[in-house]
């Protein structure tokens, strides 16, 4: 697996390394969000992170649809923003002894993740159009955009969920 770079001299060696760097993070997601749904008591985040954990298999697939496309290999390449949410994840879970907490911290976690897949892929969505890419390409990577984002909204409503509304309650001050 790739770790550094030593020269980007074009769109489309970008695109590569964007698109190896997101393949990585998909990889690396499908075991975080199966923790995730392990450990979380809440019922409803349990079987939202575990229904992401199989649209995210699928994610895998089509990144790897993509590098066939593109006439590569599929290849990781380590990306340290990942990287940094899944060290922040292993010591919040290390510190936090509330379940409940440890739940929001999930959440926030979970939300942060979508945000930051969701500009991968309009960042890899962009550069597609400007290199001319068919719909062989694009196709997978909006496909995939649509779905970071209906899992974004699926945790912003868990936030606000009357399931969560006594988990707020008991966390914040009054």
């Amino acid at each position: 697996m790739e770790t550094s770079v030593d020269r980007i001299d074009d769109l489309e060696e970008l695109f590569h390394h964007k698109l190896a760097q997101l393949y990585y993070t998909e990889q690396e997601l499908v075991e975080a969000l199966d923790e995730m749904a392990i450990n979380t008591t809440n019922d409803r985040m349990a079987e939202g992170f575990a229904d992401h954990r199989d649209e995210t298999r699928t994610h895998v697939q089509r990144l790897e649809e993509v590098f066939a496309a593109l006439d590569r290999p599929a290849e990781r390449r380590e990306d340290p923003v990942l990287d940094a949410l899944e060290q922040e994840r292993t010591t919040l879970e290390d510190a936090i002894q509330d379940d409940d907490m440890l739940d929001m911290a999930y959440l926030t976690a979970g939300m942060m993740t979508e945000r930051i897949e969701m500009t991968a892929y309009e960042g890899l969505t962009s550069m597609a159009n400007k290199l001319e890419y068919d719909d062989e390409i694009r196709k997978p990577l909006e496909s995939n955009y649509d779905e970071e984002q209906s899992a974004y909204r699926e945790l912003s409503a868990m936030e606000t969920a009357s399931d969560m509304k006594s988990l707020w309650d008991r966390l914040t001050p009054s």
